[in-house]
């Protein structure tokens, strides 16, 4: 496994053998270790602050993009929100050999790996949106209580060290840190400890800080059967290396998948066709503003994220608004008064499913991402909603023209064909046999819930598939015998 980003120093990583690990952008460190790299569509690559970086910015024309850089990828940065799609029959109607009872099975594995389950009334969260709905203007009425990967405490505010196994340890949530910017003490269940430490101890080796910067389809098959060449900069040494393998499993994140095929294909001439790669790419109705409440709460304490809501008289037919906590600041070096305000307002966040109408591309070496939210009805909702919130609550949301969002989407779509997709049933790549993709890129859309569980139950989905297929090959009888 090949990673561009570092281990992260959480509680349940100090408890392996891991050594190097970099800090969460928290504390004194928030300044530090907060920003990786800006990419923006008129200017070829990327301007890189620090490898160690958490954030990587996209500033695309008409959407600013969000993503993380860690082993463990974006389960860092996200709220551990895994709801299933808005749609019941998301899957279905996609290809011949998917259906949404078929993903459903992958849909109840996650569930039950990440430890998932909703948010009670009995739990007694801090600022749940029973207590800070604005004497009932603001209203979860008929919205789904997702499953959060959050270890929430068997007594209430009582944390405690537990063991997660494979000699993990891990706090319950505390209601005060699990945010955005990371969760120190592991109460939000990251990817690192809870799936690639675990399958370390079953022989997955993982390189980290080593960025694949491009792949290559090696045409003509040598002795030890490899199909691809993958060429990567080791950011420990500082030199470019490369690896060869019979399968590529390509999960860097919604963007950079898309933009390591285009630049394999278009720039380094290493892969072939993928006429539909570009098409097809979604935000969710990803929104991100700033939210000055002027609370009497201290409203950083709770879960990361609190919803979803709309204002009780909401026409809006699927945009969600959640409201975001403003954790991590106890040990960051700011006034005092600075953060005491901080405490009293927070981050509105919106999602919901779009057309998927933008796209991603490469000219002259360039990659670029093209958007418009004045195309994609859920845009509408949204701001009509803020508008509503804003009036009922008497309270203002400030935000940037162009839409946030940390949930791209699509770009290498499942499809029928390398006519309208660019990936099968199993998650190959249409054109180049062996290549996979199992993450955001390869959705067929927006799923207007938070996306971490359909990624992961795509993920699970193509590694029984290519599971199958080795067992397939591997039983067949050798040529001559």
């Amino acid at each position: 496994m090949l990673e561009r980003g570092p281990w992260r120093d959480t509680v349940p990583m100090q408890s392996t053998d891991i050594v190097d690990l970099a800090p969460l952008p928290q504390g004194r460190h928030a300044f530090t270790y907060g920003l990786r790299s800006i990419r923006a569509s008129p200017f070829k690559g990327e301007m890189v602050l620090k490898k160690r970086g958490f954030v990587e910015v996209y500033l695309g024309d008409g959407i600013n993009v969000i993503s993380s850089s860690n082993v463990g990828g974006g389960s860092h940065i996200y709220a551990a929100v895994l709801g299933r799609p808005f749609d019941p029959e998301y899957w279905d109607n996609r290809h011949p050999q998917i259906s949404q009872e078929n993903m459903e099975s992958y849909y109840d594995e996650i569930l039950v790996l990440l430890n998932a389950r909703p948010i009670f009334p009995d739990d007694m969260v801090p600022n749940s949106i029973d207590q800070t709905n604005y004497n009932g203007e603001l209203s979860n009425a008929g919205l789904r209580n997702a499953p959060i990967g959050i270890l929430l405490p068997k007594k209430h505010g009582q944390a405690t060290k537990v063991e997660a196994g494979y000699g993990v340890e891990r706090w319950e949530c505390d209601m005060r840190n699990n945010s955005f910017l990371g969760s120190p003490s592991g109460a939000k269940t990251t990817l690192d400890f809870s799936v690639i430490w675990p399958a370390m101890q079953h022989g997955l080796v993982v390189r980290d800080l080593c960025e694949v910067k491009s792949i290559h389809k090696l045409r003509r098959e040598d002795e030890r059967k490899m199909r691809y060449e993958v060429r990567y900069r080791n950011h420990r040494s500082g030199l470019d290396e490369r690896i060869f393998a019979e399968n590529v499993i390509l999960a860097a994140g919604g963007v950079n998948t898309v933009r390591l095929l285009m630049k394999s294909r278009d720039v380094e001439h290493g892969l072939d066709g993928m006429p539909r790669l570009g098409y097809r790419f979604g935000t969710n109705g990803g929104f991100f503003g700033f939210w000055k409440e002027n609370s009497e709460k201290d409203l950083t304490v709770g879960t990361p994220l609190c919803g979803p809501f709309r204002t009780k008289s909401s026409p809006s037919k699927s945009a969600q608004m959640l409201r975001a906590s403003i954790q991590g600041m106890d040990d960051i070096p700011l006034p005092s008064f600075i953060k005491k305000w901080l405490r009293k307002n927070s981050f509105i966040v919106a999602i919901g499913g779009d057309e998927g109408n933008g796209s991603m591309m490469m000219r002259r070496g360039r990659f670029k991402i093209r958007y418009s939210k004045d195309d994609n009805g859920v845009y509408r909702e949204i701001y009509d909603e803020i508008r509503a919130i804003e009036a009922s609550t008497k309270t203002k949301v400030y935000a940037t023209g162009a839409p946030v969002t940390v949930q791209p989407i699509g770009g290498a779509c499942l499809g029928t064909s390398n006519l309208d997709g660019v990936v099968d049933a199993n998650g190959e790549v249409f054109d180049n046999p062996g290549l996979y993709i199992t993450d955001a890129a390869a959705l067929p859309e927006p799923p207007g819930a938070p996306p971490s569980l359909s990624i992961a139950a795509w993920s699970a989905h193509v590694a029984d598939k290519l599971l199958e297929s080795l067992q397939s090959h591997a039983s067949e009888p050798r040529r001559g015998i």
